[in-house]
């Protein structure tokens, strides 16, 4: 007689194979219990079960039913935003080879909503290597690229592989138009223009569309353009950021009426995060407005954020004087005495002096071209407007500038983090040339030396460091009242080297910040005293180093020919 195989022989007996009947209950439970939304309980049987099994063969089935309740309820947990608790679900998941590859990219995902871009990048570029059909992984990949690892020019890569799939997907044209104007500036035009276009023609009422491609005209300078699209802006539910872009694109095309108006908007922008306005500013109380009338009252002109930005309007206290009774100017600590000294006609004081003071109106400083109705042509104090003493310059001279001959050089090749965020700062290997001309001292007027460029330069540059000299803003004064000539790019000493009238040379990217409309000539408009030498590119500033060499060759040598004349 045939025996079951569901029967075994035990002690000479008949017996029932009772394995098999608890592994089939325990199947049918752990269905029943996630079909009823009981996953944990559910779940867990059918990991019990799967581990009494050795064979894949065997366990195929039930299997394939774990890993479709599993990615079930993982993203039912993905949907309630409870992230780590569907990463465990997908990690369960992980411990068999037969794994669905989604679970990589529902890892990625996850990773992503919980912050750890890394693993976010390193699970979704998994499913990109091992998936015949990438799916959405591109777009996960860009945004990801973008927004975490901040690297654009990878996050170009991965949002055109993206538009592959999705040509007529605005969000991307728009992205890959705003990538290609951040991460090349002036390079890629038609790449940057024919996005943004696509863009605008998918959806032409889209205010982020409509802005960028208003500034990627602006930046080219093609205003007509601009101006049609910062027009459509206008009627698109603008933010204070939309508004305080346009003030810019006016001021930078020489419209300072409308242009610093705008501008005023800069203390409302949305992405304020990391920028910290003075205390000051969060009292509205008797700020003065265009309604105001300031004649015969007493006007407290606070500083913004940065020093080269108090340096630069300090130039408008001769004409606000003009205007009002009087003016009570609050400034940095570390440039009270400067300014102070400097005998500007108002009263200085720093932000410790407040409570102290006594006004009708405050003004922000930025607002000075508006109440003194700052024309391009009627820009004051170009010439200069600040001073050191003669005799603390010559104190510091005779401490710290060697004494001889050669001819003196102050560089400044980086300013504040902000610097970096608008390409203003040059790599100081590209200034190794001017530390090895013959009978030139070169001098170093960074007190931060944020990348710690200072420390790699070679042997045979000459490089004397005066940076860790200066106290406060009088000392740098006196520093560059020692030089020949400055050398620096976009920062706060050239705004103090034009402030004092030092002669300078100016180190311009190709695209340039806001208030430089002039950047071509024999001066800046806002400094006379600064000539300015303009990258031909984005970056490329090997020619303008190599334009102010050749400036300096003919300085050295009228130099050395007045020292044969007896000069």
């Amino acid at each position: 007689m045939q025996v079951s195989k569901r029967l075994l022989v035990k002690n000479g007996s008949l017996v029932f194979d009772t394995e098999e009947y608890v592994n089939s209950v325990d199947v049918a439970m752990a269905e029943y219990y996630c079909k009823a939304n009981s996953f944990d309980k559910g779940l867990k049987l059918y990991t019990d079960v799967l581990s009494k099994f050795a064979n894949p063969s065997d366990r195929r089935d039930i299997l394939y039913k774990y890993f479709n309740y599993c990615m079930l309820y993982a993203q039912k947990l993905m949907k309630e935003s409870k992230f780590p608790e569907a990463v465990e679900q997908y990690r369960g998941m992980l411990k068999y080879s037969e794994c669905p590859i989604n679970v990589y990219k529902n890892i990625g995902l996850c990773m992503k909503s919980i912050g750890n871009a890394d693993m976010a990048i390193k699970f979704l570029r998994h499913f990109e290597e091992i998936s015949p059909d990438k799916e959405d992984v591109y777009l996960y990949l860009g945004d990801l690229t973008y927004t975490d690892i901040k690297d654009n020019k990878k996050a170009i890569e991965y949002y055109e592989k993206a538009l592959e799939k999705y040509p007529k997907n605005y969000s991307i044209l728009n992205m890959l138009g705003h990538l290609y104007s951040t991460y090349y500036q002036d390079k890629f035009k038609e790449k940057q223009i024919d996005y943004l276009e696509r863009a605008y023609a998918l959806e032409p009422n889209n205010r982020i569309v409509v802005k960028n491609l208003a500034y990627v005209y602006g930046k080219f300078d093609e205003t007509a353009k601009a101006d049609e699209f910062y027009q459509k802006l206008m009627y698109l539910n603008p933010t204070h950021s939309d508004l305080h872009s346009y003030g810019a694109y006016l001021v930078k095309h020489q419209r300072f009426s409308e242009g610093f108006k705008f501008l005023q908007h800069r203390f409302q922008k949305e992405d304020l995060k990391n920028v910290a306005f003075p205390e000051f500013y969060k009292n509205k109380k008797k700020r003065w407005t265009l309604k105001d009338n300031p004649t015969g009252k007493r006007i407290l002109v606070h500083f913004e954020q940065g020093f080269g930005d108090t340096i630069m309007f300090s130039r408008f206290m001769g004409e606000l004087k003009k205007r009002c009774g009087s003016v009570a100017l609050v400034v940095q600590d570390s440039l009270a005495d400067l300014i102070r000294n400097s005998k500007l006609g108002v009263d200085v004081y720093t932000e410790k002096d407040i409570p102290q003071i006594g006004y009708d109106y405050w003004l922000p400083m930025m607002d000075l071209p508006i109440i003194c109705e700052t024309r391009p042509d009627t820009i004051p104090k170009s010439q200069g407007y600040l001073k050191v003493s003669g005799h603390k310059v010559n104190a510091y001279k005779k401490q710290y500038i060697n004494d001889n001959d050669k001819l003196k050089i102050g560089i400044a090749y980086e300013g504040t983090a902000a610097g970096k965020e608008t390409d203003r700062d040059i790599p100081l290997t590209f200034l190794y040339p001017l530390m090895k001309l013959p009978d030139v001292e070169v001098y170093s007027f960074q007190v931060d030396d944020l990348t710690r460029q200072m420390d790699r330069i070679p042997d045979d540059c000459n490089l004397i460091r005066l940076g860790k000299t200066f106290r406060n803003w009088e000392d740098t004064a006196c520093a560059m009242n020692c030089m020949d000539l400055m050398v620096t790019t976009d920062n706060g000493v050239m705004n103090l080297a034009g402030a004092l009238g030092i002669k300078t040379f100016g180190l311009f990217n190709r695209i340039t910040e806001w208030r430089w409309f002039k950047t071509e000539g024999d001066d800046i408009a806002w400094y006379k005293s600064i000539k300015p030498f303009q990258a031909p590119t984005s970056g490329e500033w090997e020619t303008p180093v190599n334009q102010v060499i050749e400036e300096l060759d003919k300085i050295r040598c009228k130099k050395i020919a007045d020292k044969i004349k007896g000069k």
